[in-house]
Protein backbone atom coordinates (compact mmCIF):
# COMPACT_ATOMS: atom_id res chain seq x y z
CA UNK A 1 0.00 0.00 0.00
CA UNK A 2 2.73 2.62 1.00
CA UNK A 3 3.56 4.27 -2.23
CA UNK A 4 3.29 7.99 -4.25
CA UNK A 5 -0.74 7.79 -3.63
CA UNK A 6 -0.03 7.80 0.14
CA UNK A 7 2.67 11.05 0.37
CA UNK A 8 -0.86 13.30 -2.01
CA UNK A 9 -1.75 15.82 -0.16
CA UNK A 10 -5.54 16.91 1.09
CA UNK A 11 -8.13 16.06 -1.79
CA UNK A 12 -8.44 19.11 -3.85
CA UNK A 13 -11.68 18.70 -4.84
CA UNK A 14 -14.80 21.19 -3.90
CA UNK A 15 -15.45 20.98 0.44
CA UNK A 16 -18.44 18.08 0.57
CA UNK A 17 -21.85 19.61 1.36
CA UNK A 18 -22.40 18.30 4.46
CA UNK A 19 -25.63 18.96 6.38
CA UNK A 20 -27.11 17.56 9.89
CA UNK A 21 -29.74 15.04 10.10
CA UNK A 22 -31.27 13.69 13.05
CA UNK A 23 -32.73 10.16 14.18
CA UNK A 24 -34.29 8.46 16.81
CA UNK A 25 -32.59 5.65 18.61
CA UNK A 26 -34.46 4.34 22.14
CA UNK A 27 -34.96 7.47 24.23
CA UNK A 28 -31.85 9.30 22.54
CA UNK A 29 -32.14 11.80 19.55
CA UNK A 30 -28.94 11.09 17.66
CA UNK A 31 -27.35 13.58 15.14
CA UNK A 32 -25.28 12.57 11.86
CA UNK A 33 -23.43 14.22 9.16
CA UNK A 34 -24.11 13.30 5.39
CA UNK A 35 -24.33 14.66 2.24
CA UNK A 36 -27.36 16.69 1.64
CA UNK A 37 -28.22 15.17 -1.81
CA UNK A 38 -29.36 12.11 -2.53
CA UNK A 39 -27.95 9.47 -4.79
CA UNK A 40 -29.90 7.56 -7.62
CA UNK A 41 -28.16 4.07 -6.77
CA UNK A 42 -27.00 2.97 -3.44
CA UNK A 43 -23.65 3.46 -2.71
CA UNK A 44 -20.75 1.83 -0.17
CA UNK A 45 -20.40 3.25 3.16
CA UNK A 46 -18.19 5.02 5.16
CA UNK A 47 -19.09 5.34 8.42
CA UNK A 48 -16.12 7.70 10.19
CA UNK A 49 -16.25 8.15 13.97
CA UNK A 50 -14.63 11.25 15.41
CA UNK A 51 -12.44 11.48 19.01
CA UNK A 52 -13.35 11.92 22.12
CA UNK A 53 -14.35 16.00 22.98
CA UNK A 54 -14.98 16.37 19.07
CA UNK A 55 -17.94 15.84 16.75
CA UNK A 56 -18.53 14.47 13.34
CA UNK A 57 -18.58 17.62 11.30
CA UNK A 58 -14.95 18.83 13.08
CA UNK A 59 -13.81 14.96 11.82
CA UNK A 60 -15.02 16.22 8.08
CA UNK A 61 -13.73 19.61 8.43
CA UNK A 62 -9.99 18.61 9.39
CA UNK A 63 -9.61 15.41 7.57
CA UNK A 64 -11.04 16.05 4.00
CA UNK A 65 -12.44 12.17 4.55
CA UNK A 66 -15.91 12.97 2.74
CA UNK A 67 -14.00 14.52 -0.23
CA UNK A 68 -11.78 11.75 -0.87
CA UNK A 69 -14.15 8.86 -0.16
CA UNK A 70 -17.32 10.78 -2.14
CA UNK A 71 -14.26 11.36 -4.88
CA UNK A 72 -13.82 7.58 -4.80
CA UNK A 73 -17.97 6.29 -5.17
CA UNK A 74 -18.60 6.20 -1.57
CA UNK A 75 -20.89 7.62 1.02
CA UNK A 76 -19.63 9.05 3.73
CA UNK A 77 -21.25 9.92 7.09
CA UNK A 78 -20.12 11.29 10.19
CA UNK A 79 -22.56 10.50 13.39
CA UNK A 80 -22.34 12.46 16.52
CA UNK A 81 -21.53 10.70 19.93
CA UNK A 82 -23.28 12.03 23.12
CA UNK A 83 -22.20 14.88 25.40
CA UNK A 84 -23.31 17.73 27.25
CA UNK A 85 -21.88 20.39 24.69
CA UNK A 86 -21.89 20.55 20.94
CA UNK A 87 -18.33 20.27 20.71
CA UNK A 88 -17.41 17.54 23.04
CA UNK A 89 -18.63 14.38 22.23
CA UNK A 90 -17.75 11.00 22.86
CA UNK A 91 -18.52 7.54 22.09
CA UNK A 92 -18.82 4.23 25.02
CA UNK A 93 -16.25 1.84 23.31
CA UNK A 94 -16.05 -0.05 26.62
CA UNK A 95 -13.93 1.05 29.01
CA UNK A 96 -13.89 5.05 27.41
CA UNK A 97 -14.76 8.06 27.19
CA UNK A 98 -16.84 10.33 29.20
CA UNK A 99 -20.30 10.96 29.05
CA UNK A 100 -21.03 8.18 26.83
CA UNK A 101 -19.34 6.00 29.06
CA UNK A 102 -20.71 7.07 31.89
CA UNK A 103 -23.99 6.79 30.93
CA UNK A 104 -23.91 3.71 28.99
CA UNK A 105 -25.32 5.12 25.84
CA UNK A 106 -26.00 2.26 23.44
CA UNK A 107 -23.79 3.77 20.63
CA UNK A 108 -23.30 -0.12 18.66
CA UNK A 109 -27.66 0.37 18.46
CA UNK A 110 -27.02 3.58 17.05
CA UNK A 111 -24.40 2.58 14.20
CA UNK A 112 -26.78 -0.27 13.43
CA UNK A 113 -29.81 1.76 13.44
CA UNK A 114 -28.28 4.21 11.28
CA UNK A 115 -27.29 1.65 8.54
CA UNK A 116 -30.54 0.23 8.64
CA UNK A 117 -31.94 3.81 7.79
CA UNK A 118 -29.53 4.71 4.91
CA UNK A 119 -30.04 1.19 3.58
CA UNK A 120 -34.44 1.96 4.04
CA UNK A 121 -33.80 5.14 2.36
CA UNK A 122 -32.07 3.55 -1.11
CA UNK A 123 -28.93 5.24 -0.10
CA UNK A 124 -26.51 2.48 0.96
CA UNK A 125 -25.30 -0.96 -0.23
CA UNK A 126 -25.99 -2.88 2.91
CA UNK A 127 -23.14 -5.86 1.87
CA UNK A 128 -20.49 -2.34 1.62
CA UNK A 129 -20.23 -1.09 4.74
CA UNK A 130 -17.22 0.52 6.35
CA UNK A 131 -16.19 1.89 9.66
CA UNK A 132 -13.24 4.26 10.35
CA UNK A 133 -12.65 5.59 13.40
CA UNK A 134 -10.26 8.66 15.54
CA UNK A 135 -9.07 8.27 19.03
CA UNK A 136 -12.18 7.28 21.10
CA UNK A 137 -13.48 6.74 17.44
CA UNK A 138 -11.30 4.57 16.68
CA UNK A 139 -11.86 2.33 19.94
CA UNK A 140 -15.79 2.85 19.21
CA UNK A 141 -15.11 1.37 15.82
CA UNK A 142 -13.20 -1.25 17.42
CA UNK A 143 -15.95 -2.74 19.60
CA UNK A 144 -18.25 -2.20 16.25
CA UNK A 145 -16.22 -4.74 14.66
CA UNK A 146 -15.37 -7.21 17.42
CA UNK A 147 -19.20 -7.48 18.65
CA UNK A 148 -21.29 -6.53 14.93
CA UNK A 149 -19.20 -7.98 12.50
CA UNK A 150 -21.78 -8.83 10.61
CA UNK A 151 -22.69 -4.90 9.45
CA UNK A 152 -18.93 -4.20 7.88
CA UNK A 153 -16.27 -5.31 4.82
CA UNK A 154 -13.64 -3.83 6.93
CA UNK A 155 -12.13 -1.33 9.74
CA UNK A 156 -9.70 1.61 9.87
CA UNK A 157 -8.40 2.68 12.72
CA UNK A 158 -6.39 5.62 13.90
CA UNK A 159 -4.56 6.48 16.96
CA UNK A 160 -6.59 4.28 19.16
CA UNK A 161 -6.72 0.38 20.36
CA UNK A 162 -8.87 -1.91 21.46
CA UNK A 163 -11.10 -0.89 24.44
CA UNK A 164 -12.71 -4.34 24.88
CA UNK A 165 -11.32 -7.36 25.41
CA UNK A 166 -9.22 -9.17 22.65
CA UNK A 167 -11.99 -12.31 23.45
CA UNK A 168 -14.46 -10.20 22.91
CA UNK A 169 -13.62 -10.28 18.58
CA UNK A 170 -15.96 -13.20 17.35
CA UNK A 171 -14.66 -13.22 14.01
CA UNK A 172 -12.38 -11.91 11.91
CA UNK A 173 -12.15 -8.62 9.41
CA UNK A 174 -9.76 -6.67 7.26
CA UNK A 175 -8.07 -4.15 9.88
CA UNK A 176 -5.58 -1.04 9.15
CA UNK A 177 -4.48 0.34 11.92
CA UNK A 178 -2.69 3.95 11.93
CA UNK A 179 -1.00 4.75 14.94
CA UNK A 180 2.32 7.20 15.95
CA UNK A 181 4.91 5.68 17.91
CA UNK A 182 5.11 8.78 19.84
CA UNK A 183 1.41 9.33 20.85
CA UNK A 184 1.04 10.95 24.54
CA UNK A 185 -2.60 9.87 24.95
CA UNK A 186 -2.53 6.07 23.70
CA UNK A 187 0.88 5.02 23.64
CA UNK A 188 2.00 2.71 21.34
CA UNK A 189 3.75 0.12 23.79
CA UNK A 190 0.61 0.61 25.97
CA UNK A 191 0.34 1.90 29.70
CA UNK A 192 -0.96 5.17 30.61
CA UNK A 193 -0.07 8.12 28.18
CA UNK A 194 1.81 11.34 29.93
CA UNK A 195 -1.04 13.29 28.79
CA UNK A 196 -3.61 11.44 29.61
CA UNK A 197 -6.01 12.65 31.83
CA UNK A 198 -7.87 9.72 33.27
CA UNK A 199 -4.31 7.91 33.76
CA UNK A 200 -6.22 5.08 32.28
CA UNK A 201 -3.49 1.97 31.25
CA UNK A 202 -4.09 1.32 27.54
CA UNK A 203 -3.10 -1.82 25.60
CA UNK A 204 -0.37 -1.83 23.36
CA UNK A 205 -1.43 -1.43 19.38
CA UNK A 206 0.93 -4.65 18.91
CA UNK A 207 -1.28 -6.52 21.41
CA UNK A 208 -4.33 -4.87 19.37
CA UNK A 209 -3.17 -6.23 15.64
CA UNK A 210 -1.95 -9.36 17.20
CA UNK A 211 -5.67 -9.81 18.16
CA UNK A 212 -6.74 -9.31 15.10
CA UNK A 213 -3.94 -11.22 13.08
CA UNK A 214 -5.20 -14.25 15.15
CA UNK A 215 -8.73 -13.56 14.37
CA UNK A 216 -8.26 -13.57 10.66
CA UNK A 217 -5.96 -16.56 10.67
CA UNK A 218 -3.13 -14.51 8.76
CA UNK A 219 0.57 -15.41 8.68
CA UNK A 220 2.09 -13.99 11.88
CA UNK A 221 5.27 -12.78 10.33
CA UNK A 222 4.60 -9.55 8.66
CA UNK A 223 5.95 -7.93 5.54
CA UNK A 224 7.78 -4.65 6.02
CA UNK A 225 7.77 -1.95 3.98
CA UNK A 226 9.32 1.82 4.60
CA UNK A 227 9.01 5.12 3.31
CA UNK A 228 11.29 7.98 4.50
CA UNK A 229 10.64 11.54 5.99
CA UNK A 230 10.20 13.24 2.80
CA UNK A 231 8.44 15.85 3.69
CA UNK A 232 11.23 17.46 6.59
CA UNK A 233 8.69 17.49 9.36
CA UNK A 234 10.50 14.49 11.66
CA UNK A 235 8.37 11.65 11.01
CA UNK A 236 8.59 8.98 8.51
CA UNK A 237 6.24 5.70 7.98
CA UNK A 238 6.58 2.19 8.70
CA UNK A 239 4.29 -0.61 7.63
CA UNK A 240 3.66 -3.90 8.56
CA UNK A 241 1.16 -6.15 6.48
CA UNK A 242 0.13 -9.89 7.65
CA UNK A 243 -1.13 -11.56 4.84
CA UNK A 244 -4.13 -14.21 5.23
CA UNK A 245 -4.20 -17.42 2.48
CA UNK A 246 -7.18 -15.33 0.68
CA UNK A 247 -6.22 -11.81 1.70
CA UNK A 248 -2.75 -10.19 1.26
CA UNK A 249 -4.03 -6.89 3.12
CA UNK A 250 -5.30 -9.23 5.59
CA UNK A 251 -4.13 -6.81 8.56
CA UNK A 252 -2.25 -3.97 8.04
CA UNK A 253 -0.44 -1.46 10.73
CA UNK A 254 0.77 1.72 9.54
CA UNK A 255 3.31 3.00 12.24
CA UNK A 256 4.20 6.62 11.90
CA UNK A 257 7.32 7.19 13.53
CA UNK A 258 7.77 10.25 15.44
CA UNK A 259 4.26 10.78 14.97
CA UNK A 260 2.23 11.70 17.65
CA UNK A 261 -2.02 11.68 18.53
CA UNK A 262 -3.39 12.92 14.63
CA UNK A 263 -4.92 11.79 11.77
CA UNK A 264 -1.65 11.79 9.41
CA UNK A 265 -2.03 14.91 6.53
CA UNK A 266 -5.20 16.93 8.96
CA UNK A 267 -5.09 20.28 8.04
CA UNK A 268 -5.95 20.74 11.97
CA UNK A 269 -3.70 18.70 13.92
CA UNK A 270 -4.98 18.21 17.32
CA UNK A 271 -3.33 20.69 20.32
CA UNK A 272 -0.74 19.21 22.62
CA UNK A 273 -0.44 15.81 20.71
CA UNK A 274 2.96 15.68 19.10
CA UNK A 275 3.29 15.47 15.19
CA UNK A 276 0.88 14.94 13.04
CA UNK A 277 2.82 13.43 10.08
CA UNK A 278 2.39 14.88 6.53
CA UNK A 279 4.30 11.76 4.69
CA UNK A 280 0.86 10.21 4.82
CA UNK A 281 -2.19 10.86 3.91
CA UNK A 282 -4.52 8.91 6.12
CA UNK A 283 -8.12 9.80 4.44
CA UNK A 284 -6.32 8.03 1.23
CA UNK A 285 -4.47 5.58 3.02
CA UNK A 286 -7.76 4.04 4.29
CA UNK A 287 -10.16 4.50 1.37
CA UNK A 288 -7.24 2.43 -0.76
CA UNK A 289 -7.77 -0.36 1.98
CA UNK A 290 -11.45 -0.14 1.52
CA UNK A 291 -11.48 -0.10 -2.25
CA UNK A 292 -9.39 -3.10 -1.60
CA UNK A 293 -11.90 -4.89 0.50
CA UNK A 294 -14.84 -4.88 -1.66
CA UNK A 295 -15.38 -0.80 -1.82
CA UNK A 296 -16.07 1.49 -4.57
CA UNK A 297 -12.89 0.71 -6.81
CA UNK A 298 -11.45 -2.62 -8.08
CA UNK A 299 -9.23 -4.56 -5.68
CA UNK A 300 -5.67 -2.93 -5.53
CA UNK A 301 -2.69 -5.26 -5.91
CA UNK A 302 -1.45 -7.15 -3.48
CA UNK A 303 1.38 -5.12 -1.28
CA UNK A 304 4.81 -4.66 -2.89
CA UNK A 305 7.64 -7.89 -1.58
CA UNK A 306 9.66 -6.91 1.20
CA UNK A 307 11.38 -7.37 4.36
CA UNK A 308 9.62 -10.36 6.23
CA UNK A 309 11.50 -9.88 9.32
CA UNK A 310 10.49 -7.04 11.22
CA UNK A 311 7.64 -7.56 13.69
CA UNK A 312 5.62 -3.82 15.27
CA UNK A 313 7.74 -2.59 18.58
CA UNK A 314 5.93 -4.51 21.38
CA UNK A 315 4.69 -7.41 19.60
CA UNK A 316 5.57 -11.02 20.46
CA UNK A 317 8.58 -12.71 19.61
CA UNK A 318 8.19 -15.30 17.11
CA UNK A 319 10.26 -18.57 17.70
CA UNK A 320 13.13 -19.27 15.78
CA UNK A 321 12.43 -20.23 12.00
CA UNK A 322 8.61 -21.38 12.69
CA UNK A 323 6.22 -23.36 10.24
CA UNK A 324 4.24 -22.33 8.13
CA UNK A 325 1.10 -20.37 9.77
CA UNK A 326 -2.25 -22.56 10.77
CA UNK A 327 -5.39 -20.19 10.80
CA UNK A 328 -5.62 -18.95 13.89
CA UNK A 329 -1.76 -19.82 14.73
CA UNK A 330 -0.68 -17.09 16.92
CA UNK A 331 1.34 -16.47 20.15
CA UNK A 332 -0.31 -15.81 23.53
CA UNK A 333 -0.66 -12.18 23.80
CA UNK A 334 1.36 -11.34 26.91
Amino acid sequence: MLGAALLSGMASAPAADLSLKTMRVGPLSRAYFSERAGHAVPLPLIIALHGGGSNGSMLARSTGLAEIGEAAGYMVVFPNGTGPAIDARTWNSGGCCGYAQLHKVDDVAFIRALIDKLVADGQVDRSRVFVAGLSNGGMMAYRLAAEAPELFKAVAVVSAVLDTAPESIVKGMPVIHIHGSEDPFIPFLGGVGPREATQTPRLSVARTVEAWVKANGADPRPELSEIADNVGDGTSVRQYTYHSKTDPQSVVLVEIKGGGHNWPGTTTPMVNAGRASRNLNASRTIVEFFDAHGGAAPAASAAAEGDTSGLPPGATPLPSNPPPAQPGALPAPR
